[in-house]
């Protein structure tokens, strides 16, 4: 009691609490000052570290001179308010030398980096070159010259450049709102330009202009004989890398490409070729599959004539084993009409692989076809699937190593690890496609993976952030519809998700309104089974069981028996392990190259499962 009557009558409380509220304003003014770039961060960790020495200083001072009247310092004091100032100078000194290493030199990517995307000069799209006039030679020559300039921006590191996926859908456009686009894009400056040939020559007009502006930053004019075509190309290079350094502040550097081919036509093959596959393409999307398979013999043969006069180079052969495999997709699940194709495709992976090693095309062609090889059970000689998984996933691993902004392949090896039961690296794998580029053609089945990924490491955050991304860019998918059914399966309070069930089948509801016809009937079933594992969560067993059940679906809607892997995760949850185990041996029986990925899946599923006699037995039977 003394000690606190002494606390009183000194005003110990008052003046150490008006200390820390005087302080909390003060950081409260320097965090805004900071925050706003007024004053360098440094700044706050500077005042936080003093006020935090200040608080023993005031303490002491509240001690001896609190009460009324003078007080003469005490040699004690002064001793203490010393060791205290030592101690709060040399922690201050120590946080000011941390934060400058930690911070270094402030670089002008740095500073770029800072600022709002559309305001940055360094991230850059090519919009397709425009072609002047109805010249299909000048059409073909603007769209190979712009793809190549993307290409080698592309590994420029002081830069970013949106890809061609990105700029695509803008191909064609001579006007469109720059702003609108800068925002889409998020970029802060345009290239573009122009293509004019005759009598042989090639004109190239380009320029380069802020985004959010449509302000010209420099622009110029090149004329070659169409047999320089390729120092054209550098000519481009070089001036827009000039015009960049000047805007950017900093060296765009231009790494050569030695892979280059030397013949100016069968560089044109190749860009005729792929004029003649995007037409194909746009003819399966009708379902003009007959119209297509012309279409794709044409590319072929564009690109067999290419391969004749340019027999060094390996784009051509690359290109025509994608046809292959292209044409190999067409049929689906149908296994027998598949095979040939596929070999087709990898004997011209392995032929590009020849002539480069390190054609990262060619290495992902390759993983490509094993793995849809695997998928589709396409072997019969003992240990050959695993065979596939391995070699497949060697070469995805090999493509990204060859080049870093292998989109592409980084999403294939996303999906094969996610398939082996790997699914914190399919994660990871998953993120660099998307970081990569995300404009891929198929960036929405990364995004869902990133979704399914989080889901199967129950977590629920991510989970819900990438389903959020996913329907934000893509909300006629029914994939980010299905998300929002998916995040009812996760754990939580059995009174939660109870009451949250009848907002569940509204969004069933949702997933079909959005799916294709061909998928309706499915999508329903496997909504109803993800709706199954909710009732799980809420602690409703029968009506789990029930609904489960009921979402059973034969062959003609459920080829490759899922629907039974997804009630065998209800019936897990629910405690009925024995009736789990028939279910997944049925999804086993349609798909015996999963027994692997099942006996080393660390995922929350069937966590309760692993430990039953019966599922040891199915996996290891396998």
């Amino acid at each position: 009691m003394k000690l606190v009557s002494e606390l009183k009558e000194r005003h110990f409380i008052q003046l150490l609490t008006g200390y820390l509220a005087g302080g909390w304003i003060v950081l409260e003014v320097v965090d805004q000052l900071t925050g706003n770039g007024v004053l360098p961060t440094i700044v706050y960790s500077l005042a936080l570290t003093l006020l935090l020495a200040g608080v023993p200083a005031v303490a002491v001072i509240a001690w001896f001179h609190g009460a009324k009247g003078e007080q003469r310092p005490p040699p004690r004091e002064i001793v203490m308010l010393t060791v205290i100032g030592v101690v709060g100078l040399a922690a201050t000194a120590s946080v000011a030398r941390r934060n400058l290493a930690d911070t270094g030199p402030v670089t002008a990517a740095d500073a770029l980096n800072r600022l709002d995307p559309t305001e940055n000069p360094s991230r850059i799209a090519v919009l397709y070159f425009d072609a002047v006039g109805s010249n299909e030679e000048a059409e073909l020559l603007a769209a190979g010259l712009t793809e190549t300039l993307i290409d080698e921006l592309s590994l420029v590191p002081a830069i970013h450049v949106v890809s061609r996926n990105g700029v695509a859908p803008l191909r064609g456009r001579s006007t469109f709102p720059t702003d609108s686009v800068a925002e889409a894009l998020q970029v802060g400056t345009f290239v573009r330009g122009q293509v004019a040939e005759s009598d042989s020559t090639v004109q190239v007009k380009v320029e380069v202009v802020r985004a959010a502006t449509d302000q010209n930053v420099g622009s110029n004019t090149f004329r070659r004989p169409r047999s320089e075509l390729f120092e054209l190309q550098d000519d481009i290079a070089g001036q827009v890398a000039l015009f960049l350094r000047e805007t950017v502040g900093e060296e765009v550097r231009l790494a050569s490409d030695e892979s280059r081919v030397k013949n100016v036509d069968a560089w044109v093959l190749v860009q005729r070729a792929a004029d003649v596959e995007a037409e194909a393409s746009r003819l399966v999307g009708l379902d003009d599959i007959a119209g297509a398979a012309q279409r794709m013999s044409r590319a072929d043969s564009l690109l067999a004539e290419a391969e004749r006069i340019a027999p060094d180079w390996s784009e051509p052969t690359t290109r025509r084993g994608w046809l292959a495999y292209q044409q190999a997709r067409w049929g689906g699940l149908d296994r027998a009409a598949t095979p040939d194709l596929l070999a087709v495709g990898r004997e011209h992976a392995v032929r590009a692989l020849a002539k480069n090693p390190r054609d990262a095309d060619a290495l992902e062609l390759r993983g490509t076809i094993n793995y849809w090889s695997y998928l589709l059970n396409l072997t019969s000689e003992p240990g050959q699937a695993e065979r596939l998984v391995e070699e497949a996933e060697a070469d995805f691993n090999a493509s990204t190593a060859a080049n870093p902004a292998q989109a592409s392949a980084y999403g294939s090896l996303s999906h094969l690890l996610m398939n082996q039961g790997r699914t914190a690296q399919a994660k990871l794998a998953a993120e660099k496609s998307y970081e990569a580029d995300p404009w891929l053609l198929n960036a929405n089945l990364t995004l869902w993976r990133l979704f399914q990924a989080s889901l199967d490491l129950q977590d629920e955050q991510e989970a819900r952030k990438w389903c959020d991304v996913g329907a934000a860019r893509f909300p006629d998918d029914y994939h980010f519809h299905e998300c929002r059914v998916w995040l009812y399966a996760l754990p939580s309070s059995p009174a939660t998700r109870a009451a949250q069930m009848d907002d569940a089948w509204a969004q069933c509801d949702s997933v079909v309104t959005h799916s294709p016809p061909s998928l309706e009937e499915y999508n329903r079933k496997s909504c109803e089974m993800i709706l199954a594992m909710g009732l799980a969560q809420a602690k409703l067993p029968d009506s789990a069981r029930n609904v489960a059940r009921r979402a059973r679906a034969g062959t003609d809607v459920d080829p490759v028996r899922d629907l039974a892997w997804l009630e065998a995760i209800v019936l897990t949850q629910v405690g009925d392990y024995d009736a789990a185990v028939d279910r997944l041996a049925l999804y086993l029986a349609a798909n015996p190259g999963q027994a692997a990925s099942f006996a080393r899946d660390d995922t929350w599923w069937l966590e309760d499962l692993r430990s039953h006699p019966g599922f040891q037995r199915l996996v290891e039977s396998r």
